[in-house]
């Protein structure tokens, strides 16, 4: 702190009295009221030796103070004050990043600009002005809201009651410890001006002190973080379970206690950044599971530590695991908390040493218990990695170091209990599992249902861009059909000249190359879908004709003009027409509804009578070989072969090579018509 006494300026604000901090002093250039440059009583030959200094009182809440001072007279230990203002009588404007300006309230005419040499200085200087107008203001409503009478009374819960911070400035340290305890409590009621009191009397004595937030301004869920450990020879990945308040220091800590890597050999790089000890995880981004953090690996002799500070620190980490906090005494607890007031029980002789006992005890059971611990993790149940040796947890189906697959031949042992751990980690595992195949299973619902949309549609369009084989034009996506059986895609219009072109019922794919001919089939969904109705029936009618040359015990209806056919066995002699409503004998080749065989034979020859030319075959046959059965007769009319047999008569005039029946019959054979009298075949 600081004693000032200034001399100031005629018709200028009132000073403070008493007691006064200097927070900040700049160096300005003024122009007073916008009109000319400040006039200054002894100043040396530049503006250069201006300063706007803020002061705080420390007896008043609230209370700062604005002043303007030359200090070329700085080499004799004197600086003099030029003018100065209360911050409650002001309007102070930042008007930009280099020049504010000041009003007073009540005189709009007594108006200053500053003008700011350095633009951190300045910078710096907006940041406290702008803070300290804020609490002015706040001190300002706060009295205003109160009586005007009575003074403004002060919360008991918002504002410490604080000793004269004279009797504060020795360095002693109980003291001292009341005063950081008090700055702490103003820090978290809020109460700024005592918080600042505080402080300024802490830098004052120049005590050293450590600020830090309370665990329960964090999170309180505990994270999975994920950490990959490097050093220079390997490298694994590790997950370790840590809060968001914890510091890097704590946490070399935990890493020491759990896989024995001392501090000093930790290197913990967290978002790109090298890790303080001070820093805690939620201020380098660790706030929930799966955030990453990278932890390198120095040697021992790089970090200049030695075997035996290893040990012993290694067996105070252990005895510090050990012992559980719930076993420490309360009175204990009581006397290591501090004591505000004069009216707390000392401890006696007896207490001490009751204290004493129990913290033997405390110490014998810890011992034991690391003892046993030591014991237990020798014969604990688990199986060791292959590769890196660690001893994994009966469970585990990997290695938790380095990945490697548990040993086939392994079995985890009768009557094991998972610990809370293990347990976690099964059901993560199981809730995994149910997340992947409930994907699974929607996936495959999706293909279905594609796959179904695909089969109602009697023609596949083609996804990409391609080249039609036929007409070598580009086909955009969906201009092309892809065939279903071969995959091969070409144009609309090409495939339908194609299916009327065919003349096989079985269209083939026109897919040809230099090596290579396609023989796979157009179906029957994607013809019809290519053709229209006219050319769909057609299409059909031309198939079914060829189908029926191609068949051999085919019969044809023999009613004109009609497409029906029939493909017979040997045990059915009729065939109704599905077309005509005809009955076909398949016996006698004819349609002779009302008469039987024999009489629709009879009646052909009958008619043959009155026929001439049927009587003159007639005859001709009968001369030739009179044993000739009347069933080839009926065959000769049925069959139409009359010009085979009038062929024959002008034949037997001019060649002996058919001198009888006998050679017709002989010519005729193969036709795989039967006789119904004698049952003989040709």
């Amino acid at each position: 702190m600081a004693q000032n006494s200034e001399a100031r300026g005629p018709g200028q604000g009132p000073t403070a009295t008493g007691c006064s901090t200097v927070v900040m002093s700049v160096r300005v250039s003024v122009c007073h009221s916008g009109i000319r440059p400040l006039c200054l009583p002894g100043a040396g030959t530049g503006d250069d030796s201006l300063r706007l200094q803020l002061s705080m009182d420390l007896g008043k809440a609230g209370e700062f103070h604005l002043a303007l001072r030359d200090t070329s007279g700085a080499s004799t230990g004197r600086s003099v004050s030029i003018v100065e203002y209360n911050l409650r009588d002001i309007h102070y404007e930042i008007k930009n990043s280099q020049t504010h300006e000041l009003v007073v309230i009540g005189h709009p005419d007594e108006r200053m600009t500053f003008n700011f040499r350095d633009e951190k200085e300045a910078q710096k200087w907006s940041t406290i002005i702008t803070s300290t107008m804020r609490e002015v203001q706040r001190v300002v409503d706060s009295s205003s809201e109160s009586p005007a009478i009575l003074p403004p009374p002060q919360p008991q819960e918002r504002r410490l009651h604080l000793e004269p911070l004279q009797s504060k400035l020795s360095s002693q340290l109980p003291q001292t410890e009341d005063l950081s305890i008090q700055l702490a409590r103003a820090i978290e009621i809020g109460d700024a001006a005592t918080a600042s009191e505080c402080a300024a009397a802490l830098a004052h004595q120049k005590a050293t002190v450590c600020v830090r937030l309370k665990e329960s301004s964090y999170s309180q869920q505990e994270i999975s973080m994920k950490v990959g450990v490097e050093d220079a020879t390997s490298s694994c990945c590790v997950t370790v379970k840590v809060f968001s308040y914890m510091t890097i220091a704590s946490l070399k800590q935990q890493v020491f206690r759990d896989y024995g890597f001392h501090p000093k050999v930790q290197r913990w790089v967290i978002g790109q950044c090298l890790c303080v000890d001070d820093r805690s995880l939620s201020s380098y981004g660790i706030r929930r599971d799966g955030d990453t953090a990278f932890l390198y690996l120095v040697s021992a002799r790089q970090a200049q530590l030695s075997r035996q500070r290893y040990e012993e620190e290694q067996e105070n980490v252990m005895l510090s695991a050990a012992s559980a906090p719930g076993r420490i005494p309360s009175a204990l607890l009581q006397s290591a908390s501090p004591v505000l007031d004069d009216t707390a029980t000392k401890m006696g002789i007896s207490d001490i040493k009751q204290l004493i006992n129990l913290e033997m005890l405390q110490l014998n059971d810890a011992l034991n218990r690391t003892r046993s611990s030591s014991v237990s993790s020798s014969l604990q149940a688990g199986w060791a990695c292959p590769t890196c040796t660690f001893i994994n947890k009966p469970t585990r189906p990997g290695c938790e170091i380095c990945c490697h697959d548990r040993p086939i031949n392994y079995v985890v042992p009768g009557g094991y209990q998972p610990d809370t751990e293990e347990l976690w980690r099964i059901q993560q595992e199981k809730e995994a599992m149910r997340q992947y195949q409930q994907i699974q299973e929607t996936e495959r619902l999706h293909n279905f249902e594609m796959l179904r949309q695909a089969d109602s549609q009697n023609l596949v369009a083609n996804r990409e861009a391609v080249e039609c084989r036929i007409c070598y034009l580009d086909l955009a996506p969906g201009e092309g059909v892809l065939l279903r059986e071969c995959l091969h895609c070409f144009c609309r219009d090409c495939l339908r000249s194609v299916i009327k072109l065919s003349e096989d019922p079985e269209v083939s794919c026109p897919y040809r190359d230099d090596t290579y001919a396609c023989n796979s089939k157009m179906l029957e969904r994607e013809i019809r879908g290519l053709l229209s109705e006219d050319e769909y029936q057609c299409f059909l009618d031309r198939s079914l004709v060829k189908a029926e040359s191609r068949t051999e015990n085919s019969y044809h209806c023999a009613t004109p003009d009609c497409r029906g056919w029939c493909e017979y066995e040997d045990n059915v002699n009729e065939f109704t027409c599905p077309i005509c409503k005809k009955c076909n004998c398949l016996t006698c080749k004819a349609i002779h509804e009302g008469m039987n065989c024999r009489q629709y034979q009879d009646d052909l020859r009958i008619r043959a009578l009155n026929d001439s030319a049927a009587q003159q075959t007639s005859e001709m046959l009968n001369v030739r070989n009179p044993g000739l059965c009347d069933a080839f007769l009926l065959l000769i009319s049925a069959s139409g072969i009359f010009e085979t047999l009038f062929m024959y008569e002008s034949w037997t005039q001019s060649s002996e090579e058919y001198a009888d029946v006998s050679s017709l019959l002989e010519r005729l054979k193969g036709t795989g018509q039967k006789c119904s009298v004698i049952n003989c075949v040709w």
